[in-house]
């Protein structure tokens, strides 16, 4: 569990400072919580919406 939040953390700290709004990234973790399917979903759309911008 510690494990994988620090990954998710430094992911966040990660598209903070490339092209993806950071609030758009924290808003995907923080949607884990809620609802597990669609904060998951929107953190991989941003992932790869990452990848694909480089």
């Amino acid at each position: 569990m510690t494990d994988t939040m620090g990954r998710m953390h430094s992911d966040a700290q990660f598209a903070g400072s490339s092209s993806v709004p950071a609030h758009v990234e924290m808003m995907g973790f923080l949607g884990i919580g809620n609802n597990p399917m669609v904060g998951c979903t929107v953190a991989c759309a941003v992932d790869v919406a990452t990848a694909l911008s480089k």
